[in-house]
């Protein structure tokens, strides 16, 4: 009988080793995790994301993923990866190319395998009079000041009351990839205690400062809104670089079709909607949900050129950064803008 008992006991151990981990692996796997099953679709595109800029809220990766795998089954599944500017240069140099890049200003060598796009409408992503890159998201600038009313920044904006400006501080909020300074030139803001910034280091700064104004980005409105400062805000129209594009890469003829059917659906009414979801506006003058405190990216005149190397991004920010007055742009940075209208 004992005997009995430690074959029946062995043979109930050993059926656990083998049946829970199988019984196991769909409960504790997520979707996204399992080998997608490529031979079940018409074809399967690889979409490069390249974050070069802050965005609203979350994860602009993550809405593009989203939407992706919720619109209706077409036959074409897309894996969406990402990377950094140095990531996709490195993969690049390996000849690793993907079939569609979402990329901002900064990811300029993406114009060596971007093809030419139909879609027409936004001179911004324009490459010799062709279109290579179209905006799927956008942000802008903006001046920010505690409080309930506007008098730092009116005074930023006056032009001509000196004293005011010398006491107040702008302190510009300034990406790796983004030029804001033209923005406050565009708008014509005259400073002359300006100090630079990283993103995070600017909104920690001017929370602590007094007499000072932010300029900052739709982020900076999110931040704010979360703590439960009271802040204005004022728009900076005339100029935004803070565009994220997407551009069609695909060596084969055939992918680059369906790749230009993604496109369309991105710009499409029901994905461009949702923005707001990840705080960030459209840029082809619709109407965008969500609070952005008056801002509408139609209005700008000017964006940057996406193809821009990061290396000119770098000069341009030490030729512009200083006190802001109401002197014109030099050509070099001239040269480097967009016209939009």
């Amino acid at each position: 009988m004992n005997i009995f008992f430690r074959v029946s006991a062995f043979v109930l151990v050993l059926a656990a080793v083998i049946f829970v981990p199988l019984k196991a692996y769909p409960e504790t796997s997520k979707p996204d995790k399992k080998p997608v099953k490529t031979e079940e679709y018409k074809t399967a595109l690889t979409l490069w994301h390249i974050d070069t800029f802050e965005g609203g809220v979350g994860s602009r990766a993550d809405f593009l993923s989203g939407a992706l795998t919720s619109r209706e089954d077409d036959g074409i599944i897309v894996l969406v990866k990402t990377y950094t500017v140095s990531g996709m240069k490195t993969a690049f140099q390996k000849g690793e190319i993907p079939d569609m890049i979402s990329f901002g200003i900064g990811a300029g060598e993406v114009i060596k395998y971007a093809r030419e796009l139909p879609q027409k409408g936004f001179s911004g992503g324009e490459f010799g009079k062709k279109q290579y890159a179209v905006p799927w998201c956008a942000g802008g600038y903006y001046l920010i000041e505690k409080g309930n009313d506007n008098r730092l920044i009116d005074g930023l904006l006056s032009g001509n009351d000196s004293k005011n400006n010398e006491n107040t501080g702008l302190i510009v909020s300034q990406g790796e990839n983004t030029m804001p300074v033209i923005a406050l030139k565009f708008a014509g803001v005259t400073a002359e205690n300006v100090s630079y910034y990283s993103p995070s280091e600017a909104y920690v700064k001017f929370l602590s400062e007094q007499n000072a104004v932010l300029a900052g980005t739709q982020r900076d409105l999110r931040r704010l809104e979360k703590r439960g400062v009271a802040f204005t805000a004022k728009p900076l129209h005339g100029y935004s670089d803070i565009v994220q594009y997407l551009s069609v890469t695909s060596k084969s003829d055939e992918k680059y079709k369906y790749a230009l059917k993604i496109v369309d659906y991105i710009l499409s009414e029901s994905v461009q909607k949702k923005l707001y979801k990840i705080g960030m506006m459209r840029a082809d003058g619709g109407k965008t949900d969500g609070e952005f405190y008056g801002y509408d990216f139609s209005k700008n005149e000017y964006t940057a050129s996406p193809f821009l190397s990061a290396e000119t991004i770098k000069q341009n920010q030490t030729a512009l950064n200083g006190k802001i007055t109401g002197e014109n742009l030099p050509d070099n940075i001239k040269s480097c803008l967009k016209r939009l209208k």
